[in-house]
């Protein structure tokens, strides 16, 4: 009886805050579809055209940059994803330095939360 209730709670709530997360595994009839995306990952110049990333497969393995991506999110919420991506391209403007802009643009497919725009930028400069 301990295993039914204890697993699941502790998929649903981080210890030891106990804020909630949602984990689609536990407690199935509270659980929905993960969200379905579309992500592109480029670079531009102040409002140029988007170039590719250089090197994109020393961040990202399989993905050609500035090619769209369709991905499938089963175990995070829309903005535990939206951090990911924004940590990502924060890091990698860091990394690269060369002054262009980095950018995720996420289009999101479907089983996404009602209040979200259907196309999310995330964006970060990079310093010389």
């Amino acid at each position: 009886m301990v295993v039914q209730i204890g697993v699941p709670f502790v998929q649903k709530f981080e210890l030891p805050s106990l804020k909630y997360r949602w984990a689609r595994y536990s407690w199935a009839m509270f659980s929905r579809p993960g969200p379905r995306y579309e992500i592109r990952l480029f670079r531009t110049r102040a409002e140029g055209p988007s170039e590719p990333i250089p090197e994109i497969r020393r961040y990202v393995r399989g993905y050609r940059s500035p090619d769209p991506m369709s991905l499938y999110a089963p175990y995070w919420t829309e903005d535990e994803l939206l951090d990911r991506l924004a940590r990502l391209v924060t890091h990698i403007a860091r990394d690269r330095r060369d002054g262009y802009t980095y950018v995720a643009e996420v289009r999101w497919l479907a089983y996404q939360r009602a209040d979200l725009p259907l196309r999310t930028e995330l964006r970060a400069d990079s310093a010389r």
